[in-house]
């Protein structure tokens, strides 16, 4: 009855229903709703997020590989050129 009795002062005072803002009550049914809505799309949405990370990682190390197989035959060279340095020094 508080409820009714504030709304109906409020309306009587400025003409029109309370503000969102000033209403409590519409604001809990409001949480209540958002909160439904958000228990039916999370489960979604963090399937499709754990999908595009997975991918993500798939693809990041495809790249990984690529770069330290790239990164191993530069090195394997640089080696061999200072192993044939190192020889003509000797001889």
């Amino acid at each position: 009855m508080k409820y009714r009795q504030w709304k109906k002062n409020y309306k009587k005072k400025y003409g029109a229903n309370p503000p969102f803002e000033l209403d409590k009550r519409k604001q809990r049914r409001y949480a209540r709703k958002m909160a439904r809505q958000i228990n039916i799309t999370l489960p979604t949405m963090m399937e499709t997020l754990t999908k595009e990370i997975d991918g993500w990682m798939k693809s990041l190390k495809s790249a990984l590989t690529t770069m330290c197989e790239s990164m191993a035959i530069t090195l394997n060279d640089i080696a061999e050129h200072l192993r044939e340095e190192r020889e003509e020094k000797i001889k």
